[in-house]
Formats: structure tokens, C-alpha cells, sequence
């Protein structure tokens, strides 16, 4: 399968949208939903993409703002962008998210290189999405980096269907511990979290003013462990 875009709609075709796809040349192999963050379908995500089919996965991004910019790639290093990014997420709806992301689960599952076994993996507004898949998604396992807000963490939420890798910024940790979310996340089961000292938000942005190798590439090995351990027990079959 070449890398590149292809559209997705619903049954009633008033959905529409366009993501990319990446996988390895030939094969079958799990899949990967990557929720990209503020910026849209940009560079940074599609070479994210790229590692993990080089790690042999089948990998889709949708594109979250498609009913805004369709097509949007923004640079976080600059002003402009970063100010346009703000805009998106203030007025993003999280439902209609939710609803784009279990259209694509069901397209990645049935796509021919892909043998039905599926993780999502979400920066910013799409670890909030993936956040909300592992709660209500039959899915393998869930990653979330640096979650945008923490107003969607809820109280009654006490279960997560199966394993979920939370990597946090210190800077966003502190956030979340004032604003107690962090007891309430150690209040859910199947919830692993790791924090990177010295590290804001972006560490993981290989072009950003925050980048951070040693941490982007220590959370890199955790998610990939915790994605094989996932996909070699899998519930979904």
C-alpha cells in the first residue's frame, strides 16, 4: 500500500473526508488510528505516521477539521498558526469527532492490510478523542499525549475496556494534579501515566521550539511496548 490520501463517508454520504494512509509495502498487519492534534494533517504527524508503519502497522490520520479547513496543516513554531490552532480547538465538537473517528475504525478494520486489530494513538484534541475510544471503542489499547483541556475527564468515568498509556508534559501534569484530574485518573483502572520532567508541551514536535529528543524517543519505546503487548492478546478476536 503507497502512502497517501483517501476519502471516507458514511452510508448517507453527508459525511465526507480525507485522511491519510501509510503501511508497509506488503502484508497484513494491525492497524493504528492516529488522532492528529492542533495543527491538522501536517508533516510532523505523517512522519509519525511513517515510523510506526516502518514498525510494521497499517496507519490512518483523519482529517479532524475537515468541517472548518479541510486539508489544514499548521506550524506550531510559528505565531500565526499557533493563534489559528486556538481557533480550531475552541470551537471543536468533540461528539462530531467522536463520530468521524468510529467511521474510520470500521474503514481501517476492513481495509485489505489491515487484519482487524486496531489501537488509536491521539496528540492534543486527538488524545481527548482517544481518550473517549478506549472509554466507549472495541479497540486493542489507546495512547494520549498531552490532552487539550481536562474538562472532559469526568468523575463517573471508572473503566477503561482495555490498556491505555497516558505521556504527559510536567507542565501539563501540574494542570491536571490542581486541578485534582490526576485522582480521579489513578481512580480508573487500566490507566498507565508517564510524566517527562523538564518537558512542555510539544516535546514530541521533532520540528518545535520544545522539542525533546530523549523524551520524544523514550515515549516512542513505551507506546510501541505497549501497542505489541496489546495486539499479541487481543479481545477483539
Amino acid at each position: 500500500m503507497p502512502s497517501g490520501s483517501i476519502e471516507i463517508e458514511n452510508k448517507k454520504k453527508e459525511i465526507k473526508f480525507k485522511g491519510y494512509v501509510t503501511a508497509p509495502a506488503n502484508g497484513v498487519y494491525p492497524g493504528v488510528l492516529l488522532l492528529h492534534q492542533n495543527y491538522g494533517v501536517d508533516a510532523d504527524i505523517r512522519a509519525y505516521a511513517e515510523i510506526l508503519a516502518a514498525n510494521n502497522y497499517t496507519v490512518f490520520i483523519p482529517d479532524l477539521f475537515w468541517r472548518k479547513i479541510p486539508g489544514c496543516e499548521l506550524n506550531s513554531s510559528n505565531a500565526d498558526d499557533e493563534n489559528k490552532s486556538l481557533d480550531l480547538i475552541k470551537g471543536y465538537d468533540l461528539d462530531k469527532g467522536f463520530d468521524d473517528i468510529t467511521i474510520c475504525l470500521k474503514w481501517l478494520r476492513e481495509t485489505p492490510q489491515c487484519n482487524g486489530l486496531v489501537t488509536v494513538i491521539g496528540f492534543g484534541i486527538g488524545a481527548n478523542l482517544a481518550y473517549l475510544a478506549g472509554l466507549w471503542l472495541d479497540i486493542e489499547s489507546t495512547v494520549c499525549y498531552d490532552f487539550e483541556g481536562v474538562d472532559f475527564f469526568q468523575e463517573h468515568d471508572t473503566s477503561i475496556r482495555r490498556p491505555m498509556l497516558i505521556h504527559l508534559n510536567k507542565k501539563k501534569y501540574n494542570i491536571f494534579e490542581k486541578k485534582n484530574k490526576i485522582e480521579n485518573i489513578n481512580k480508573i483502572n487500566n490507566i498507565e501515566i508517564q510524566v517527562y520532567d523538564n518537558c512542555n508541551t510539544n516535546f514530541h514536535r521533532i520540528a518545535d521550539k520544545n522539542y525533546d529528543r530523549q523524551a520524544y524517543l523514550n515515549s516512542f519505546d513505551k507506546t510501541i511496548a505497549h501497542i505489541k503487548k496489546s495486539f499479541a492478546k487481543p479481545h477483539t478476536t
